[in-house]
């Protein structure tokens, strides 16, 4: 008779003769049954999440990317899905509505909305510094926003930076303003023409058309609300505290990856990013985003805190621009128990 066992190996044997069981050898399509269940049932078992951006998936959004690229949240027991926003995407309606459980916004979207009774608080705050400016071309001979004259400016008129510039003198009757649509055409176009931009993006825009451009920051004449934090809505929070501290350690950790190690990542918001994003860009992102997160004298390990005299200034701010009530109070708009005590030294 021929011995098969000298041919065939124990785990063949399997498939060769169906009816004799061999100890310590499993069918490899049934293993694979069987992890495949296993991973199913550890991920059925993450309490799951939304988040959903503000805008297209860019840079700013880079911390959260990370923690989803680099399994953070998954260490912290969560199922996170990163939604794109856009053009049409509101943030604080979705979270008013239940639809999703976490957003990204910035610190005056936060107040505004609790003016409109919509209870939504900030958790963490990855930028210390506001990247909102007024870029201008370098040979408008404009160096400074007291400068800004005889010029046509692209700009979102209902944005509180706004007013904040008005009432500070800055925007005079000869500077034109007109509707912003998002391009940096009519800047490389026209020398006098001036427009809103973040301080990480459109002047790459304008460089790789050979523009050479200055930023004019927000945050130098006072205005400088937090941006891209983690929100929530104070119902949600009180229900799922649990949860909310998961998500704010993993965010946290995940804004570490991204500005120490932010390769892998931009490749996977590369790949979400169907608006014309380039690896060009997200670097230039990150590269420019740094010394906001981590201005001098703050380190990643204070990544996220947020300060009472900030948001007591920007409430104020808003205040005497009558563009909100005295029913909104600072303490209300944003929650640091959630992130790690020795986490929490802030910036002025």
């Amino acid at each position: 008779m021929l011995n098969v066992s000298k041919i065939f190996s124990p785990c063949i044997l399997v498939f060769a003769l169906s009816a004799i069981s061999i100890p310590g050898c499993s069918d490899p399509k049934q293993v694979a049954l069987e992890d495949s269940a296993a991973e199913n049932s550890s991920s059925s078992r993450r309490d799951k999440v939304v988040l959903l951006l503000n805008w297209y998936p860019e840079a700013e959004h880079g911390g959260f990317y990370a923690a989803k690229v680099h399994g953070l949240y998954e260490a912290q027991n969560l199922d996170v899905e990163i939604r794109a926003g856009g053009k049409t995407t509101v943030v604080p309606q979705e979270l008013t509505l239940g639809r999703i459980q976490f957003g990204v916004a910035n610190a005056d979207d936060v107040v505004l909305a609790r003016e409109q009774s919509a209870p939504l608080v900030a958790l963490m705050a990855p930028l210390q510094i506001g990247p909102r400016c007024i870029m201008v071309r370098e040979d408008s001979g404009i160096s400074s926003f007291e400068e800004l004259e005889n010029i046509t400016l692209q700009i979102d008129p209902s944005r509180p930076y706004v007013p904040f510039m008005k009432s500070k003198g800055l925007l005079s009757k000869d500077v034109k303003t007109v509707p912003y649509f998002g391009s940096v055409a009519q800047l490389i176009a026209d020398k006098r023409t001036a427009q809103q931009a973040y301080s990480f993006s459109e002047p790459l825009m304008a460089e790789q058309a050979g523009i050479k451009v200055k930023t004019l920051m927000m945050s130098d004449i006072g205005y400088n609300p937090y941006a891209s934090l983690l929100i929530a809505n104070d119902d949600y929070i009180a229900k799922n505290e649990d949860i909310t501290k998961r998500m704010v350690a993993a965010s946290v950790q995940g804004w570490q990856k991204y500005l120490e190690s932010p390769e892998e990542t931009n490749k996977f918001i590369l790949s979400q990013n169907q608006q014309g994003m380039t690896a060009e860009a997200l670097s230039y992102g990150v590269a420019n985003l740094k010394p906001l997160c981590l201005p001098e004298g703050f380190d990643s390990a204070n990544l996220g805190a947020m300060s009472d005299e900030r948001w007591t200034t920007l409430v104020d701010q808003l205040k005497s621009l009558k563009m909100i009530s005295e029913k909104v109070k600072a303490e209300d708009c944003y929650n640091v128990k959630f992130l790690d005590p020795a986490s929490v030294k802030t910036t002025k």
